[in-house]
């Protein structure tokens, strides 16, 4: 499993992220494909920018795949991306699933050792 970075964001940067996140899901809704969307949203640092673009895809991911349950590869065809992105997307959800479910049980239960096997 790869290490998962998560981030804190200031108020700017929650301000940005919130911003940009409305400008990708704009442009997809104007029939922009997910790199064009991506494209035309503006973010000076790069880390935050990356951050962004992956959660907007985890988001796509989670409504279309997980909600209405349509296939990934319609996913990757819907928004012309590679469906080795969406799948890739797709395992990083599954593992933060599986990271935070295990941080909840054993701060919820001291002492258990569910989760660290």
């Amino acid at each position: 499993m790869e290490d998962i970075k998560y981030k804190q964001y200031s108020e700017e940067e929650s301000r940005i992220y919130n911003e940009a996140m409305d400008k990708i899901m704009g442009g997809l809704q104007k029939g922009l494909s997910f790199d064009e969307a991506c494209a035309a949203t503006e973010i000076k640092d790069a880390d935050l920018k990356a951050y962004v673009v992956d959660d907007a895809l985890k988001i796509l991911i989670a409504d279309m795949h997980f909600v209405k349950g349509l296939p990934l590869q319609n996913v990757a065809d819907t928004f012309s991306i590679s469906i080795d992105s969406v799948i890739k997307a797709s395992r990083e959800m599954m593992e933060d699933i599986e990271v935070t479910t295990s941080e909840i049980c054993r701060s919820s239960q001291p002492g258990n050792h569910v989760g660290n096997a």
